[in-house]
């Protein structure tokens, strides 16, 4: 059994008689019960912390880095560890021949207390993992989908580049209890335990543990090369072990602490996790969505001046709402507010905006712009950027042409990076988004829009321009859905400027996503796109279509019949895939259809007067580059 120095013993100590009787009873037990101290054990106390950014554990064998939002704060079982959910995590190291005395290698055991106020696809809470591609190893204790999971890789089941093994719980975990997770391995079975019963097991991996030499090593989050899934809610008393421990052990780690059982886990602070933005702009009515931290009702005070004159009330709490204003005058600024208010009792439970403004669509014979943007990604700084040099521009509305985060099914990447990041310009003008590869086809994309049915593809009209929205990760080809509901919708339109928007580009320079342009042919562009979606462009006298996925800008000539033709002849395609997107680059030779191109960040103004279109580039130091305008004759019409 480790020895624990004389120092850290009275630190314990001191610390347990400062933090209360049902503390120091479970240290006492710690050091008087006959079950085998942890190699290494984290209590997440203020006795531990060394200045405001490093935690030590309880034997001062490991000393992490502390960051984003989480925070030591007291509760009814005692001090424990808070994380909203934001960037938070407790980095204890990266390299496996630095923590070679911690890590475990023929057997182990984790064990911690753990309350969940958020279900995500991929959580957790201890673990030293890397699972990228088809390299899987080390070994992670979390959550998936809502259920208990323990991760591991061994070198019995090794294919040459590891392989993990996921357990997971049968039932969900219950949001907002404290939950006791633990799970072993003695080299030849893992098991999984929620609150001291075993849930699952498997004998699928065997022999040593199989690890990265590099890895985060992390308490409070997923996290290995290219993922990062900070965990939402509390944790309490958490160890590692290089042995297994029997079941009966396992049951008394639970049984030590009857108060977690009893007690309520503190929650994070009542705030906006998605300040307030605005979706399904129409003539007559809006959409205000808002996301709060805790369960809450919300309140919309709107009016023709600061002074509001109306409201609208949520139909029931939750964290998520959309509510829908109705009975809008067209074409005309409103004012807004909204207010949140949490349970009854709750302390510091309501949340207000400040005043907001929004606009509904413009008449047919109005003047009016509108934002472009694709691919913002994970890049909140160039997200921020945008979103305040566009909103310099005082545009009526924002289109995105998809990839609006990295991984769809991350929600700290819808809240944290896009939302957040983008909320000064949200709160003010809809967003009509189109889907990307990224998104995942997530449900966190279906929650966060409110769009026509089927929501992948949809139309609506501004002014005097129709909008059609595609989503070309689905099949296209001349008998799917959206295809067909394309071709019968620009047949019937009669709108003076017809757009069309999706994520893959018909037409593209770029040097190697559809062929390696340098050692070769490339397919210049989405094949099925070109067969079934162009003619139709074409047919039906398409103006612009818009795309991102390709991370450059790029306008074509007009283009009709595969042939560059004169202005108002055919139709002109813009690639607008500098959101955020790591940077992307073009084919060493020219191609036939290319008229400007730039690698950079950027977005798009498009401004439209009657029978003048004007779409502008500028880069995110806000400086116009490229500049098209485009003009409707009687021939055109």
């Amino acid at each position: 059994m480790p020895v624990i120095p004389t120092f850290w013993r009275l630190v314990l100590i001191l610390s347990c008689l400062m933090s209360g009787v049902s503390e120091a009873r479970s240290m006492n037990e710690l050091f008087c019960s006959d079950l085998e101290t942890p190699v290494v054990q984290w209590q997440f106390r203020p006795a531990f912390m060394i200045g405001d950014h490093t935690l030590s554990s309880v034997g001062g064998e490991l000393e992490g880095s502390v960051s984003g939002d989480l925070r030591i704060v007291k509760s009814e079982s005692g001090s424990v560890l808070l994380s909203e959910g934001g960037s938070g995590m407790i980095l204890l190291g990266n390299e496996k021949r630095n923590l070679q005395s911690v890590l475990p290698q023929e057997s182990m055991s984790v064990a911690g207390w753990v309350s969940h106020q958020e279900i995500q696809e991929w959580g957790g809470v201890f673990g030293f993992l890397q699972d990228n591609g088809s390299v899987e190893k080390g070994w992670l204790l979390g959550s998936r989908e809502g259920r208990a999971c323990f991760a591991l890789s061994t070198h019995g089941a090794d294919d040459g580049d590891g392989v993990l093994t996921y357990l997971s719980a049968d039932q969900k975990l219950p949001l907002g209890k404290w939950v006791h997770l633990a799970a072993t391995y003695d080299g030849q079975r893992m098991s999984l335990f929620v609150n001291g019963r075993s849930v699952a097991m498997s004998t699928e991996q065997s022999g040593p543990v199989n690890y990265s030499e590099k890895a985060p090593f992390v308490l409070g989050a997923y996290r290995d090369s290219n993922e990062f899934y900070p965990h939402v809610g509390a944790m309490q008393d958490f160890g590692l072990w290089h042995t297994a421990l029997t079941p009966e052990q396992v049951k008394e780690l639970y049984d030590r602490r009857p108060e977690s059982t009893r007690s309520t886990p503190p929650v994070p602070p009542l705030k906006f996790s998605v300040f307030p933005y605005l979706q399904w702009a129409t003539k007559n009515s809006i959409t205000v969505s808002t996301e709060a931290s805790r369960p809450v009702d919300v309140v919309v005070e709107f009016g023709l001046d600061s002074n509001f004159g109306e409201k609208i009330e949520s139909n029931e709490v939750g964290k998520l709402h959309h509510i829908e204003i109705k009975g809008l005058k067209e074409g005309t600024p409103y004012f807004y507010k909204v207010t949140a208010r949490g349970g009854e009792g709750e302390v510091g439970n309501l949340l207000e905006t400040g005043v907001l403004t929004f606009q509904t669509q413009a008449s047919k014979d109005t003047a009016f712009g509108f934002l472009v943007v694709g691919d913002t990604q994970n890049n909140p700084k160039v997200t921020r950027a945008v979103s305040e040099l566009a909103w310099g521009h005082r545009p009526n509305f924002l289109m995105h042409c998809g990839d609006l985060v990295g991984t769809g099914s991350n929600k700290r990447e819808w809240v944290h990076e896009f939302f957040a990041e983008a909320s000064g310009i949200l709160s003010r003008m809809a967003i009509f988004p189109t889907l990307g590869n990224h998104e995942q086809n997530a449900q966190l994309y279906y929650d966060y829009f409110t769009l026509p049915d089927p929501e992948f593809y949809y139309g609506y009209m501004w002014g005097n321009v129709e909008f059609f929205v595609l989503d070309t990760n689905k099949k296209i080809d001349s008998n799917s859905e959206q295809v067909k509901w394309l071709k019968k919708k620009l047949r019937s339109s009669k709108a003076r400027w017809k757009v069309v928007y999706h994520h893959h580009p018909a037409w593209t320079s770029d040097e190697n996503d559809y062929g390696d342009t340098w050692k070769g042919s490339s397919n210049q562009g989405v094949l099925s796109v070109q067969e079934h979606l162009v003619p139709l462009y074409e047919k039906y006298d398409v103006d612009v279509v818009f795309n991102g996925h390709i991370h450059v800008y790029e306008r074509t000539w007009p283009i009709q019949g595969r042939k560059t033709v004169g202005p108002g002849e055919g139709v002109v395609y813009i690639t607008t895939g500098g959101g955020g997107g790591h940077l992307e680059g073009f084919a060493p030779n020219r191609t036939w259809f290319s008229c400007n191109k730039r690698v950079g960040y950027h977005f798009l103004m498009v401004n439209v007067n009657g029978d003048q279109m004007e779409i502008s580039a500028y880069d995110i130091e806000g400086r116009l580059f490229d500049r098209l305008m485009l003009g409707k004759t009687e021939k055109s019409q």
